[in-house]
């Protein structure tokens, strides 16, 4: 039977059109023996619509017949034409007659009819490849290119997006059926390139790394990393749709009228990029076609878990404290859409968009935008769903290279989570161990890569949005990568095009940073390493040229000594003369004779490599004749002393001593601002400083050294001279009332003023200093200006580096008598003391009456055995670390400990007196609480380091974390652990595998870090299986509670807090931390099993509660939980996991 019949034979466009019209027998199938016969009766059909189409009035359906009668009249010519040409011939006139039988009955609506234009556009396009088809060899006549594909892909979805519009007129629906069988068959048959008609479909791989494949709700899976485009009508959704894809050669897939969806298919990689348009959901004035056609394919689609998140555009036009704009609604309700809560997205990337021909105020809009901030601030606290929501940095207005960074940066963030993910997933068993962590970032860098490239030959490209789209790509190349160099360099690239534009200091500096990473991570033999080099020497020079920095141009020389040492010997004409010419401006600057020497070497050197007749020959003549004259010349303090016989005798020209001024200027920066000058008792600031310094021998050696150019000093002789001028003497005490302030001793000799016990203290630190050879001294208390924060940040910031470079330090002990012991001072008690212990190199200690203690007269008290032994039972310092520390984060928990029993009278300084033991440099704020400056500390600490022997303590927890303790108390205890003994002997059922295994995933684990007020902990963990209360034993406060987990002993614990019956929220965990796993030097099994004796040992473990949005949080840290693994299977079977812990 025919696929098709008509009631009439007569001819288009004569006799009754409900005559003529189409009705279809059932599904159209494509077979070899009813090919022909089926074409004819198509035909017969088409020719007999066109009739009908005019008798009805619908101008529009004609665009559809008659490109579908010109596809049916070419490939009746073919011999061996692909399937897929007919396929959508008879699904096109079946649907023709659908559409004709709907007229008859009801007057066609707007979308009906935008449905139909849109058939008509693709039934167009089909057209055109049925044409282009007939022209090429019969042989190759059945194969499609990729270019076909999508445009048959698109005709067929267009299709479907009309019979979702008819489905509403119930006449119509049952003849519908058949034409979703041959789409899907026509789509079936597009994806395996074959149907029963027996002839093949091969497709063309596609030359451009960016591919478009037919979406069906089946081929949604967890490689897809969907986003979902929502928000309110207005919103400029299907604007920021087409902005996407503009010029990037995907075309666009749509799936039905009211959703649209295209997928991006990295071509040798397994990540597809779906993106998707869904319809406002929640609106005040519903439409129900809309909705539901949405609801019914979401439903359909996303039955399994993938990869997704969601942009939400937002016009700034309309105000996000409407109630139809409010983002939460318009989130829940795409949830509830969704066939369950696996498959709702976490992350929304809320973008801001404007219309170019918008007329909002710029005030307004940056109250909507600040508006918008705080409405995506209250939408992270929504409890429905976990949302984790943020604003797009930007607005869009139409720029394509916006659109995209935002959807990368959702990509981003959604990778990211799929990393931490991998860590939770359920216990595998090791032998199924996924061999690497699941990651698409280096293929979602390939399309940032792409992207950059394209947008990079339009002119009219927003330099912003470029620049943050290649950060984007170097964000997701990790830093390991061997190529992540190239990441550096295109960003650099981009960045270069705006300094070149924009003339910019920060692009340059940022430049400079970039280029010297990337020459840095490149081999050595890699062949753009010179480029990356001269590019790098090119900004550099650029940034000395601007600000004359020493520090540059030394940066400078080192390149090109570098360059020189990988260029050939007889090219390096070029490379000797840049070295040379760079060595020349070094001794114009600082008047170092040996580089102006070194540079008439190089450039003899050169010469000699230029014989008569060498294109370099006259370059290399003039820079030695440059280098000459500007050893010979008078230019300021470089050259003056070649001709010192101009000058009167005993005179000194002004040039060469603002060079030796500057110099001193430079020394001058590592010692205190103000110093107390002992013999006359003033105060100095950095101008008196060197008023005494250029009155002094040592300054009238220095400009005699001058005087002949042969043995003018280096800079580090002047600096080591400056050094030794400036030797001074620091006060290390308790402070009492009536301590002396800057106000109180400036431009006064402290000598001739009356004062309480606080000056007399001073006076009598002075003198002490004076009698120990020192001119100079420092006193916390009178020579820094505490009215100036600036200063007081700088002070605080620097005073470890003070006392360390002092020569001496005088400890007063207020409240010692000479046969007292140090261990009754409160010095030792005090927060600011511990650093000024720690850092000086020579102590003296002096007692209430300013008599050495134990009248121990030696150089230095650090250095008597007797006394040190003193001093370390007082402090409770080990002899090693007094004598000889090093600011910094080893034995991070041990420098806590020294601290923890000292007091400040501000709590906050008790957190700011540790930042120069453990070398960090934070803001001062006095002001804040201690928890909150004790917090910024640990923080830091951890971020650096990675050390979580911080979070081993037992107290009151902060407010700040609730992994760090509210202040110092805690660390006073010292954890303390017995352990089990080690086994030599190895077990004879222990698989090396597994023990191999366990000590990759572990190597695997990053640094602990904090970051966004959330500490995030890689540990090993342990569920809690069951909480049993034993009962309230010890006070009504108190509960004891029997703890079961997984892989560990039973264990019982006594807690302030009470428990919930859910165990399933509670997880014990054991903190991790690389540094100590055990180095493979012995032998991958033999490193195995040594971890493995070191996870049997009993433990400290973090009780952690599960909160909403996977975030945890410590519970009972007034406890100290000791658990102990079961045995050694339990240990192979560890479970990771990177917790963020508020």
């Amino acid at each position: 039977m025919n696929p098709f019949t008509t009631s009439s034979d007569t001819p288009s466009g004569s006799g009754s059109g409900t005559e003529r019209m189409i009705s279809p027998s059932g599904p159209v199938t494509c077979s070899a023996e009813g090919y022909w016969g089926a074409l004819d009766q198509v035909i017969l059909a088409l020719r007999a619509a066109l009739g009908v189409a005019e008798l009805v009035r619908i101008p529009c359906l004609k665009d559809v017949i008659a490109p579908s009668l010109s596809i049916a009249l070419s490939i009746k010519t073919m011999t061996g034409t692909h399937h897929a040409l007919f396929q959508v011939l008879a699904t096109a006139t079946l649907l023709i007659n659908a559409i004709a039988e709907h007229a008859k009955q009801t007057k066609l609506s707007a979308d009906m009819k935008a449905a139909i234009e849109d058939f008509a556009k693709h039934m167009s396009d089909v057209q055109g490849i049925a044409q282009a088809v007939t022209q090429r060899q019969p042989e190759t006549r059945h194969v499609l290119q990729t270019a076909d594909t999508r445009m048959i892909s698109a005709c067929a979805n267009s299709m479907r997006l009309v019979c979702d519009v008819l489905r509403s007129t119930p006449s119509v629906k049952p003849g519908l059926s058949g034409v979703y069988d041959n789409l899907g068959a026509l789509m079936r048959g597009l994806e395996i390139g074959s149907c029963g008609c027996g002839i093949p479909g091969e497709l063309v791989q596609p030359n451009s790394p960016v591919g478009m494949g037919i979406i069906s709700p089946s081929q949604f899976t967890e490689n897809d990393y969907v986003i979902f485009v929502v928000g309110p009508a207005g919103a400029g959704k299907s604007w920021f749709w087409k902005k996407l894809f503009e010029n990037r050669n995907i075309p666009v897939v749509k799936i039905r009228q009211h959703v649209k969806a295209l997928r991006c298919n990295l071509i040798n990689k397994s990540t597809n990029i779906v993106v998707v348009i869904i319809p406002s959901l929640y609106t005040d004035h519903e439409d129900s076609v809309a909705e539901n056609t949405a609801i019914n394919w979401l439903k359909l689609s996303f039955s399994a878990k993938c990869h997704s998140g969601i942009l939400f555009l937002h016009s700034l036009d309309s105000d996000p404290t409407h109630s139809s704009m409010l983002m939460v609604r318009h989130l829940d309700a795409l949830g509830k859409a969704l066939p369950n809560k696996f498959v709702v997205p976490s992350h929304v990337y809320v973008v801001p968009t404007s219309k170019p021909d918008s007329t909002l105020p710029s005030e307004e809009s940056r109250q909507r935008l600040s508006q918008l901030s705080t409405v995506v601030s209250t939408l992270n606290g929504n409890r429905g769903h976990k949302w984790h929501a943020s604003v797009f940095p930007g607005v869009f207005r139409g720029q394509p290279e916006l659109a995209w960074n935002a959807a990368l940066l959702l990509l981003k963030d959604v990778t990211e989570t799929q990393t931490n993910e991998f860590f939770t997933l359920p216990r595998p068993s090791l032998r199924h161990m996924p061999a690497r962590l699941p990651d698409a970032r280096l293929a979602l860098k390939e399309l940032s890569d792409l992207l950059l490239r394209e947008f990079k030959k339009s002119e009219s490209g927003d330099l912003g949005a470029l620049i943050t789209l290649a950060r984007t790509s170097l964000g997701f190349t990790p830093p390991e990568h061997p190529y992540y160099y190239s990441g550096l360099i295109s960003l650099a690239n981009v960045l270069r095009e705006r300094f070149e534009k924009e003339d910019g200091d920060v692009d340059l500096d940022e430049l400079i940073v970039l280029r010297r990473a990337a020459w840095e991570c490149m081999l050595p033999d890699d062949p753009e390493r010179q480029t990356v080099l001269l590019d790098l020497d090119d900004c550099l020079y650029e940034r000395f040229r601007r600000g004359d920095a020493v520090a540059d141009l030394e940066e400078i020389i080192s390149l090109r000594r570098a360059a020189l040492e990988r260029t050939p010997p007889l090219n390096r004409c070029r490379q000797l003369l840049n070295l040379a010419n760079s060595l020349v401006e070094k001794f114009e600057k600082l008047g170092l004779v040996s580089d102006v020497k070194e540079a008439i070497d190089l450039g003899r050197t050169a010469l000699e490599l230029c014989p008569q007749g060498h294109p370099d020959r006259a370059l290399s003549e003039d820079c030695l004749a440059n280098y000459l004259d500007a050893k010979t010349r008078k230019r300021g303090a470089r050259a003056l002393m070649t001709e010192v016989g101009k000058n009167p005798p005993g005179s000194t020209s002004p040039d060469v001593k603002q060079f030796v001024k500057k110099i001193v200027f430079e020394a001058l920066e590592t010692i205190p601002l103000r110093l107390l000058h002992t013999p006359t008792g003033i105060l100095c600031n950095r101008d008196i400083q060197l008023s005494h310094f250029e009155r002094s021998p040592q300054y009238r050696q220095l400009l005699s050294m001058m005087s002949t150019c042969d043995s003018q000093p280096s800079a580090a002789q002047i600096h080591e001279a400056v050094k030794e001028f400036f030797r001074f003497a620091t006060l290390s005490h308790r402070w009492a009332s009536g301590e002396p302030s800057l106000r109180d001793v400036e431009d006064t000799n402290i000598y001739d003023v009356d004062g309480g016990d606080g000056l007399e203290k001073l006076q009598h630190f002075s003198t002490l200093a004076l009698r120990r050879g020192f001119s100079w001294a420092w006193s916390d208390t009178c020579c820094i200006d505490k009215g100036s924060s600036a200063e007081l940040q700088e002070a605080i910031g620097s005073m470890f580096s003070w006392y360390a470079s002092s020569s001496l330090t005088l400890v007063h002990l207020f409240d010692i008598s000479n046969t007292g012991s140090l261990a009754d001072s409160a010095w030792f008690e005090r927060g600011w003391t511990l650093q000024e212990l720690l850092a000086s190199r020579a102590v003296l200690f002096y007692t209430q009456d300013w008599s050495l203690y134990m009248n121990r007269d030696i150089a230095n008290h650090k250095v008597d055995d007797a006394l040190l032994k003193e001093v370390e039972k007082a402090a409770g310092i080990e002899k090693q670390h007094l004598m000889n520390f090093y600011p910094g984060l080893d034995n991070a928990r041990s420098r806590l400990h020294w601290a923890s029993r000292r007091r400040t009278t501000r709590p906050e300084d008790i957190a700011y007196s540790l930042f120069g033991i453990f070398g960090i440099h934070l803001p001062i704020i006095y002001g804040e609480s201690a928890k909150i400056a004790l917090g910024r500390l640990l923080a830091e600490i951890i971020s650096r380091s990675g050390d979580v022997s911080v979070l081993d303590w037992v107290g009151e927890a902060s407010s700040f974390n609730s992994c760090f303790p509210a202040d110092l108390v805690p660390y006073q205890m010292v954890p303390r652990i017995h352990p089990i003994p080690g086994d030599s002997a190895r077990p004879n059922d222990l698989e090396p595998e597994q023990a191999r295994k366990l000590y990759g995933k572990l190597a695997g684990l990053p640094r602990a870090g904090f970051g966004n007020n959330k500490l995030t902990l890689p540990s090993i963990i342990h569920q809690v299986t069951a909480v049993i209360l034993r009962g309230s034993l010890t006070s009504p406060s108190r509960y004891t509670y029997a703890i079961h987990a997984s892989g560990l002993t039973p264990l019982e614990i006594t807690l302030s807090v009470n428990l919930d019956k859910g165990a399933s929220k509670y997880i014990l965990a054991r903190p991790w931390h690389p540094k100590t796993l055990p180095t493979q030097a012995s032998g991958d099994e033999d490193a195995a099993w040594e971890l493995l004796e070191q996870l049997k040992q009993p433990f400290n473990a973090l009780l952690l509660k599960k909160l909403p949005h996977n975030e945890y949080r410590r519970i009972a840290s007034d406890c100290m939980i000791t658990a102990r693994p079961q045995d050694l299977n339990s240990i192979l079977d560890s479970q990771v996991l990177i917790p963020e812990i508020v």
